[in-house]
């Protein structure tokens, strides 16, 4: 499987602490069934600016540690990005990386408020020949509320990330069942864990893997989790499915 969201960096946001808690995140990962992780730790802006080089800087240093280790698994650079009208000049200036230097691009929205111009930023995105991927988007109050709106932003060439964890409730009701609609409705393109410490999701992957399978199927599974990863591995086009419109339940 490859993991296209994880906070394993060490001291860099609210993910792993140090450098020991981060090597504690990869045993987990390869231990969980994980050939490739991108370290997508946050940039907000006047929060977390931590950029590209220093990432790179780190991520180089754990690289070595990994092989001298005899650890089977790969880092690769990245970030989730914050949404902002910055975000693409962000990209283009170098400072916020893309997902291991490919064309994807992984940003996220706030988890309760609207953003105007999320269809905005998803064009200028575009048009700068990335690919914009959204994460987690059963997280967000505004979807959770009309799930129909991921339908306009993967017509317009956005893919949505949903988390692992979602589908055991870690995030609450409304997330698990959002993540069902999207599911449903072939609006889901990757799986990520969004972890940020040890002792959390990649330990909780048997049972998590148990879920999906349940609800659809090994291959569907394995498209999410390792086969539309590889895309973003190899920086080649990934061509979305046309998605299902997400019928509202009728109250009476």
């Amino acid at each position: 499987m490859i993991d296209i969201h994880t906070h394993i960096l060490p001291s860099v946001d609210d993910g792993s602490s140090d450098i020991v808690e981060t090597f504690k995140i990869i045993h987990e990962a390869c231990r969980a069934g994980f050939s490739d992780v991108f370290a997508t730790s946050h940039y907000i802006e006047g929060e977390y600016e931590f950029n590209k080089t220093d990432r790179e800087f780190i991520i180089e240093a754990i690289m070595e540690k990994v092989k001298k280790e005899g650890i089977d698994i790969n880092i690769h650079i990245g970030a989730e990005g914050y949404i902002s009208n910055e975000l693409p000049d962000l990209i283009e200036n170098g400072i916020v990386p893309t997902l291991g230097e490919s064309r994807y691009i992984l940003f996220e929205l706030p988890l309760k408020a609207k953003v105007m111009y999320t269809d905005e930023v998803i064009s200028k995105l575009i048009k700068m020949k990335l690919i914009p991927i959204i994460a987690h988007p059963e997280r967000y109050e505004l979807i959770q509320d009309d799930p129909n709106i991921v339908i306009d932003w993967i017509e317009q060439g956005a893919l949505l990330q949903c988390n692992y964890a979602s589908i055991i409730g870690r995030y609450g009701t409304s997330a698990k069942e959002t993540l069902f609609k999207l599911l449903d409705a072939d609006a889901v393109h990757f799986l990520g864990t969004d972890n940020h410490r040890s002792g959390s999701i990649y330990t909780r992957m048997d049972d998590i893997l148990h879920e999906f399978k349940k609800k659809i199927g090994r291959d569907k599974l394995r498209e999410l989790s390792e086969f539309n990863p590889r895309y973003i591995l190899s920086n080649e086009q990934f061509e979305a499915d046309e998605p299902k419109k997400i019928k509202k339940k009728k109250f009476f």
